[in-house]
């Protein structure tokens, strides 16, 4: 019993990291806004962790819009310091 709960664990696992790779991830965004408000939801770190993913697969233009994503956190984050002080 016990092999056949480690065998469907590693299945589900298996199909997340096949789900979550970005080739794959990028399908299910069907334009540029898309794909940007879905990078949005994560932080500068999470941004800097897919841009490396991103750019071992060779997915370019979505690394291009991973930054831009990035800069618009940055900056934000930049004007709301300056406004505490």
């Amino acid at each position: 019993m016990a092999k056949k709960k480690k065998k469907d664990i590693d299945s589900i696992i298996e199909a997340l990291e096949e789900l979550i790779k970005p080739t794959n991830l990028i399908k299910h965004f069907k334009t540029d806004k898309e794909f940007k408000d879905w990078a949005r939801e994560g932080t500068v770190k999470d941004l800097e962790s897919a841009i490396k993913l991103f750019e071992k697969d060779e997915l370019y233009e979505h690394c291009k819009l991973l930054l831009e994503v990035k800069k618009e956190k940055e900056n934000w984050n930049t004007k709301k310091k300056k406004k505490r002080k």
